[in-house]
């Protein structure tokens, strides 16, 4: 997000990285709605080859007006921000090499964002480090002054320019709607249990260094997931894929419902998580969505430690959720499979209103 004349928010562009083809529709719907005065449309800059990623850092000026898609790019490269609010330093960098001298500001990313990943240089990519070191002379990363984040009191390190998000109000969640076309999803109505979905090879990035792996970790993860998704009678649980976890969904639609509408789930969290609803994974973002979005407390089961290694951060997160949450009995954090089997026996009375 780029924006200038920091004193009148309206006055703010938007820059749109098409990672998937939807994004094209959601620009669109930015734009009918004036939203943003300016709405500037780029390919995902993350899946660049590399040599070519530093010819654009090399000649922004020439380069980064030929990668935007819209007709109007001449006017984008004379333009000068004084504010750029992104999500990482690959995009701040990306387009502070045309407004230099902008202030950067980072908004939340996840729970990445509540550690000093996304604010401290040095957690940067080797390439991007050497590129900034030696070939801008340290002036391709610029400080970050302000993080935005929902929930301060979460973050852990020492950055100190923190400034918080409001929490999502009932008009918000209307314009998001809007937005991002969200469907009326009635499965949530009737299923307790909601299982969010995670590419099983994908939890081996979270596991910390210098940990012992077993060859079955895989298998182990999805017997899990299925010995959970069985326990509950009824179908009663919901699997809700991840955009890139490939299932077998005939063999998963015998046991449980899964989510063929797939609304982004940060907005299906404000239209259907209750506090009655149950949230089952080993360690997502998603599960923190419905408190750090809306003040929603759910049930939340992490699954984590029954995988008998540790997540990086995953204990300090937790046990600052709970500090959030007006009842943190609700957040379980099983080490076996029957302790897991219980909870969900346990629960499975509480209706959802």
């Amino acid at each position: 997000m780029v924006l200038n004349n920091p004193d009148k928010y309206k006055k703010a562009d938007i820059v749109v990285f098409h990672r998937t083809g939807d994004m094209k529709e959601v620009s669109r719907i930015l734009d009918e709605n004036k939203i943003f005065t300016n709405i500037y449309n780029f390919p995902y800059i993350n899946k660049l080859n590399v040599i070519y990623l530093l010819l654009v850092f090399i000649f922004p000026r020439y380069l980064i007006p030929r990668l935007c898609l819209n007709n109007e790019s001449n006017i984008f490269k004379k333009k000068h921000y004084d504010i750029l609010i992104s999500q990482n330093h690959l995009y701040a960098s990306f387009f502070n090499r045309l407004s230099k001298g902008s202030e950067v500001h980072f908004i939340e990313d996840g729970l990445s964002s509540y550690t000093s990943r996304t604010v401290d240089p040095k957690q940067r990519s080797w390439y991007f480090t050497l590129a900034n070191r030696f070939l801008f002379r340290g002036g391709l990363i610029s400080a970050v002054k302000i993080q935005y984040l929902y929930w301060p009191s979460m973050y852990m390190g020492e950055f100190i320019g923190i400034q918080q998000l409001p929490v999502c109000k009932p008009k918000d969640l209307h314009i998001y709607n809007h937005i991002f076309k969200y469907e009326i999803n009635k499965i949530y109505d009737d299923c307790k249990f909601v299982y969010l979905g995670t590419p099983y090879s994908g939890l081996l990035k979270l596991v910390s260094k210098d940990q012992c792996i077993c060859n079955d970790f895989e298998t182990k993860a999805k017997y899990i997931v299925d010995s959970a998704i069985r326990t509950a009678k009824n179908k009663d649980f919901i699997y809700r894929k991840h955009p890139v976890e490939n299932i077998d969904e005939e063999g998963y639609a015998k046991i449980c419902k899964i989510d063929i509408l797939e609304n982004m789930w940060e907005v299906e969290c404000g239209n259907s998580i209750t506090s009655d609803h149950m949230i089952v994974s080993f360690f997502s973002t998603g599960m923190f969505t419905p408190k750090i979005l809306y003040n929603q407390e759910p049930y939340l089961v992490f699954l984590y430690k029954i995988l008998d290694v540790d997540f990086f951060n995953a204990d300090n997160l937790v046990f600052e959720l709970k500090k959030m949450y007006d009842n943190p009995s609700k957040i379980m954090t099983p080490e076996s499979l029957g302790e897991l089997c219980v909870i969900i026996k346990q629960h499975e009375h509480v209706k959802i209103i």
